[in-house]
């Protein structure tokens, strides 16, 4: 080691840091975008500043960062290590006399100083990142305040009120064919408001929606107990309290959650309480502590298993360091609720994956060095042998050659299929852990959280599944040609004659097949288990207690906007699955011109139901107060209604398939819900092309009839889909807002990034 100096130390470092950056950006990209979706309404809120909008993204990264980097220092090392297993390099430099501990010393080094940096971020950053995304939320709070309209939507916030706005401009703060409903119980009648136009004008305390145009309908609460009577006023002004300066009061406050609290401050908190509280302080400080440690464990974690399984290669070095790191916050979760339910003290419960890490890591050391651990694994040597060879049994191998073009295609399609599960789990795992994480600090304190947080984790998955199987395919990509590159074994087909393109003719055909499985997920399996996962998050954030749900449901249609509540009683199960038929009581069916602006009718009635593409009254019919000559016409034939207007209706796209969002876009008469649906059924489209264009764009930078600068052209690659990534989401924003057109809004970037990658595989040596 004398002899070589810094030699050897600057070498392994070299060979893991890449691996680790690269790791370490994909890992919080992933990670920041899962926290992201939380406050999708924040980010593409056009009436937010965009200052708002860049606090919030700056106070979302200490947590991600803070949270992958142990994850990636992991994955470097592994990754680095396997590769100079793979290139005997590691052989070299242990016939130079170094040792196994002289290999981990520059690596410990490099833990220690990321522990470092992630104590730093433990202490400083991530309570201020937690006072930022709490003032944030507020500053969003007020914003809405004093402009608490959005077109398409009805609002029902404003006490005793709810406000319906077809159309409008959000910048501009002009709206188009409003509706206000109000009841009022002490005068036994309701009273609504409906015009042309208006607009929002703020001042301090007040926010006053201005309606130009408007006529006031007056009708009795209990329908044929009084008159029907209309007014034409003109306009009015709309009052509407803000409370402006409750929540300036709250932003000035410093204080907030215990997250916002520093280590000495949480020490502190938990010295001035008791109880529940003191413990969940002290929890939150160990586990602040432990996440600090945690990269320099896993530094040593994977360098150890690195040098034990030197025969192993990098899927099982991979698929260790999958294991470990599930095990691991598994261990950190097991200890936190032995600590929440009194079986061990807060430190002792953060201990356990720390101490149990250590053990593991010396057996690692201990194991490679005495040979005692061989007979853990000795029994997988005849397993493996059988399925590698048996003369007398047809071979998987063998029928993939048969039936494909040669031993090529099934080595390149073997490879592709096995990177990819192993990114896609490996991925999935993060995703996972790091949400667990965000939310065992509400599972945990209730009864039952543990199975509520694992039932909500299952449902998570196929959302999970959609938002990374593209990624994963680019990657698994990726590390197949680089390695076969780096193996020679581009070198040698190119001699042989193939074309680059028949070597990605494999690569393409997986993508393409890939999409049509992720299609199948999207729309077999997503839409319930996005609406299940909301529930239970919901129930889980709301420590066991269910969102109260509004009783009264309102839809626009049309020229009509109806009121009703759900008839649970009067729908048989067949019809709640279906929804051919639908059963509703206490319906108000309100009639307007062709406009949508002025009110013709109103219809009410105590039960009604929709079937056969007709809105029945299955009781007594109202019309306009007190009755009307063609109630009884009416009451047999029902009214016409193409749709079912009393569907189940969901306020996010994400509870629908390409068919639903379809269905509600040619429901909606509202311009903004309707590019929101758009947007939103084209971003649907793209999922059968996705995984194509990652693959096509990426691919190009890992051939190579040479061995150098890979992990350069790796990084260009890795770098274009965070670019194509940041592309999509603001040509996204021009399509919410009316800038561009939905298609083009959401297929722009795709096609740019399909020319470029044509353009960068036609510059590839072939």
């Amino acid at each position: 080691m004398k002899r070589l100096g810094l030699l050897i130390p600057k070498y392994l470092l070299f060979a893991v840091l890449p691996y680790f950056l690269f790791s370490w950006l994909l890992l919080s990209v992933i990670l920041f975008l899962q926290q992201a979706s939380r406050f999708s309404d924040i980010f593409f809120n056009v009436n937010l500043p965009t200052g708002v909008v860049w606090q919030l993204t700056i106070a979302l990264i200490p947590n991600v960062i803070a949270f992958t980097c142990p994850m990636a220092i992991l994955v470097g090392t592994v990754i680095g290590l396997a590769k100079m297993q793979s290139d005997s390099e590691l052989v070299a430099v242990r016939a130079a006399g170094v040792g196994n501990l002289q290999i981990t010393i520059p690596l410990a080094i490099l833990g220690i100083i990321l522990s470092f940096f992630a104590f730093f971020v433990n202490l400083k950053g991530v309570p201020l990142a937690a006072a930022m995304v709490r003032k944030v939320t507020l500053e969003t709070a007020l914003k809405k305040l004093e402009s608490p309209v959005e077109p398409g939507t009805f609002n029902s916030e404003i006490a005793g009120y709810t406000i319906f706005v077809r159309n409008g401009d959000p910048e501009s703060g002009r709206w188009k064919n409003i509706f206000i409903f109000k009841e009022d119980p002490a005068q036994g009648n309701v009273r609504l408001i409906t015009a042309d136009q208006g607009r929002i004008d703020f001042s301090d305390q007040i926010s006053e929606l201005v309606l130009e145009n408007a006529i006031v309908t007056t009708l009795p609460m209990e329908p044929g107990a009084g008159t029907f009577a209309s007014e034409n006023l003109g306009e009015i002004r709309f009052a509407i309290k803000t409370r402006r300066n409750e929540l300036i009061q709250r932003l000035s406050q410093s204080g907030g959650s215990i997250e916002e609290l520093g280590l000495e401050q949480l020490s502190d908190y938990a010295n001035d309480n008791e109880g529940k509280e003191r413990k969940e302080a002290q929890i939150l400080w160990q586990r602040r502590i432990m996440l600090s440690i945690t990269p320099f464990l896993f530094t040593l974690l994977g360098t150890s298993m690195t040098l034990r399984f030197s025969r192993g290669g990098r899927g099982l070095g991979i698929l260790l360091a999958l294991l470990s790191l599930i095990s691991y916050y598994l261990l950190a979760f097991f200890g936190e609720q032995l600590a929440r339910t009194g079986y061990v003290s807060p430190m002792a419960g953060s201990l356990i994956p720390i101490v149990i890490s250590i053990l593991v890591i010396g057996w690692f050391y201990y194991s490679g060095r005495s040979g005692q651990s061989r007979w853990s694994f000795a029994w997988l040597a005849p397993l493996m042998d059988r399925f590698r060879a048996a003369p007398n049994k047809l071979q998987v191998r063998n029928l993939l050659f048969d039936i494909t073009t040669g031993i090529r295609d099934f080595d390149l399609g073997w490879n592709l299929v096995k990177y990819f599960v192993l990114t896609l789990a490996f991925l999935i795992s993060i995703f996972t852990i790091f949400t667990a994480f965000d939310l065992w600090k509400y599972a945990g304190t209730i009864a039952g959280g543990t199975l509520l947080l694992g039932k909500y984790l299952v449902y998570l998955l196929p959302f999970v599944y959609i938002q990374l199987a593209p990624a994963a395919a680019m990657i698994g990509a990726l590390a197949t040609y680089v390695i076969k590159s780096r193996q020679s074994e581009i070198v040698t087909w190119a001699s042989a004659g193939q074309s680059v393109y028949r070597l990605l003719l494999p690569c393409f055909l997986g993508a393409a097949l890939l999409g049509i499985i992720d299609w199948e997920v999207q729309e077999r399996l997503l839409p319930d288990a996005n609406q299940k996962q909301d529930e239970i998050r919901g129930l889980i954030n709301g420590r066991g207690i269910a969102p109260d749900q509004v009783g009264r449901r309102w839809v626009a249609a049309a020229d009509r906007i109806y009121s009703f509540q759900e008839d649970e009683a009067a729908a048989s199960d067949n019809e709640k699955r279906n929804s051919t038929v639908s059963h509703v009581k206490n319906l108000a069916f309100y009639q307007f011109d062709n406009g949508g602006a002025r009110l013709q009718s109103v219809y009410r009635s105590k039960k009604a139901s929709w079937h056969d593409g007709r809105v029945f009254f299955d009781d007594k019919m109202y019309r306009n107060g007190a009755g009307d000559d063609n109630k009884v016409g009416a009451e047999a034939n029902g009214i016409a209604e193409q749709g079912n207007p009393f569907r189940p209706t969901y306020p996010k796209p994400s509870y629908l398939t390409v068919a639903g969002i379809r269905e509600q876009m040619s429901a909606s008469r509202s311009e903004f819900e309707q590019k929101s649906l758009a947007v939103a059924l084209e971003k649907r489209y793209t999922t059968l092309v996705l995984p194509f264009v990652f693959v096509l764009f990426t691919t190009p930078f890992a051939f190579s009839l040479n061995r150098k600068a890979k992990a350069g052209r790796v990084g260009y690659a890795i770098a274009l889909w965070l670019v194509f990534t940041g592309i999509s989401g603001l040509f996204e924003q021009f399509g919410l807002n009316g800038s561009l057109s939905p298609p083009m809004a959401v297929w722009t970037p795709l096609l740019i990034f399909l020319l470029i990658g044509v353009f960068s595989l036609s510059k590839v040596r072939t």
